[in-house]
């Protein structure tokens, strides 16, 4: 066993240890299984600091040396996990609890080997290895304590073609409450990369087009036209993907609780408006007129129900690099969705009816607001000599310091960009009817995202939210964003 001082160097010099876990006066081990002679899968917890009371999972495994060292999904003591995923089986923890392994009706058989993979940053660890032929990817999650429904998503969707297949899991059970924490899960490879690939070389082509002569309307509409069918198809295919995961994972019996959540988006607005953000003060007050106005009309529309239709299980966490494309051999895309994050299970249970695909939407949305406004942010820089961030503040608040030819460039590029923006949400999502649901779903990430950069310190993409909170009031395009 491992002694507790030994645990020090090995979690704090880890590249994925969060700020909160990193802080913790010290790590103790609160259980423990021993796979082998040399391996070792620790259930360790912080003592003290931010995350004090935290939980994680830590494989280790020794070195020639004697010393211990934390297990990488890729080599092979990762691999033995991945071969006891394949054959299901259990191991008995030091305290009583145990560690799952869970095999899917039609995991692959046959021998395992590591594939080369750049996982690239990740709270988790990753690998890709070859089992049965084919390319599957071992995740392994290292908070205990975070609620992860991904690996029972995946069960329940197998079969759809919408989710990468489900091949096993493991999970750790708890000796003292009994309860289950899901630890690792294997899926077959889904191929292609994120939407927002073709996406940005898309844009990125539109700049050097952009001269001043043809209006961005016109221009962009020609430019994304060979984008047109695959746009399209990963619109049909989320809709299908919403449609399967309610059929997989059920209706809730009521709808969308919008009594409980109308006060919380009135509460976090309250919170926000009293932060001290590094933005131009008029702009900041007419952004945060514009939420409140907004907040209002809701309040409004919604009246006194206490529910509102639309809800259902969703993604829960759609970034454009979670959507795959992969072209085929007769040039459409193949479409998946990675790293679900679906906020409740089951249908009966508390929560469940908190969410909504318009959730996917409106991150989609979202999401596209970040990408459009940093790559125009930093076209425009380029062309006027000066930094994004000044870019990025001009567009909220006019840039008064600017001289006019250099404001009539920020604003011929951030035009060009919401232009562009609008239409790929048009060919992705098409006419997006503004119901209350949908726009109070909107407000809140907008308030989620602006208070989470407020926190990190994050004035740039503050900026971002804000310009597309003073877009709210914004009768017709300007050169803040419409959306």
């Amino acid at each position: 066993m491992i002694p507790d001082e030994h645990l020090e160097p090995l979690l704090r010099a880890a590249s994925w240890m969060p700020r909160d876990l990193r802080a913790a006066h010290r790590y103790e081990t609160v259980d423990h299984a021993e796979p082998a002679p040399d391996e070792l899968l620790l259930v360790v917890r912080a003592v003290g600091g931010p995350a004090s009371g935290a939980r994680i999972f830590v494989p280790v495994h020794r070195r020639p040396s004697g010393a211990w060292a934390e297990t990488r999904d890729g080599g092979p003591w990762g691999l033995a996990t991945v071969r006891r995923v394949l054959t299901g089986a259990r191991l008995r923890t030091a305290r009583g609890g145990s560690v799952d392994f869970r095999r899917a009706p039609c995991a692959p058989a046959g021998e395992v080997r590591r594939l080369p993979f750049d996982q690239g940053w990740s709270s988790n660890a990753l690998s890709l290895v070859e089992a049965g032929g084919s390319p599957y990817v071992h995740k392994t999650y290292r908070r205990l304590d975070e609620v992860i429904r991904e690996p029972e998503v995946l069960r329940l969707m197998s079969g759809t073609g919408r989710t990468p297949e489900w091949a096993g899991d493991c999970a750790y059970t708890d000796p003292v409450d009994g309860t289950r924490h899901p630890v690792g899960v294997l899926y077959r490879h889904a191929p292609g990369q994120g939407i927002d690939a073709p996406l940005r070389a898309n844009l990125r082509a539109l700049w050097p087009r952009l001269t001043g002569g043809t209006p961005p309307e016109r221009l962009v509409r020609a430019h994304l036209r060979p984008l047109e069918p695959g746009l399209r198809t990963a619109g049909r295919f989320l809709r299908a993907f919403h449609r399967d995961l309610s059929l997989r994972l059920g209706e809730p019996a009521t709808g969308y609780p919008v009594a409980d959540v109308l006060p919380r988006t009135s509460a976090r607005l309250d919170r926000l408006a009293l932060a001290d953000l590094p933005l131009a003060p008029a702009a900041r007050s007419a952004a945060f007129d514009a939420l409140r106005t907004e907040l209002d009309r809701l309040r409004s529309e919604l009246g006194d129900r206490v529910t509102a239709p639309g809800a259902g299980p969703c993604h829960g966490d759609l970034h454009l690099s979670h959507l795959l494309c992969a072209e085929a051999p007769d040039g459409t895309w193949r479409m998946s969705v990675i790293d679900l994050s679906t906020p409740a299970l089951p249908s009966d249970g508390p929560g469940y009816a908190a969410q909504s695909p318009l959730q996917d939407l409106v991150a989609v949305r979202r999401a596209l607001e970040y990408f459009t406004a940093d790559e125009a942010a930093f076209e425009s820089a380029r062309r006027l000599g000066v930094d994004a961030d000044t870019t990025m503040h001009g567009s909220v608040d006019g840039a008064p310091h600017l001289p006019d030819a250099q404001r009539e460039v920020l604003r011929t590029v951030f035009r060009a960009a919401d232009t562009w923006r609008e239409r790929v949400l048009r060919l992705l999502l098409g006419p997006a009817p503004d119901s209350p649901l949908r726009r109070l779903l909107y407000l809140r990430r907008l308030l989620h995202e602006l208070g989470y950069n407020h926190d990190h310190a994050r004035p740039y993409h503050a900026a971002i939210d804000l310009r597309h909170a003073l877009a709210l009031a914004s009768p017709a395009p300007t050169l803040h964003a419409r959306t």
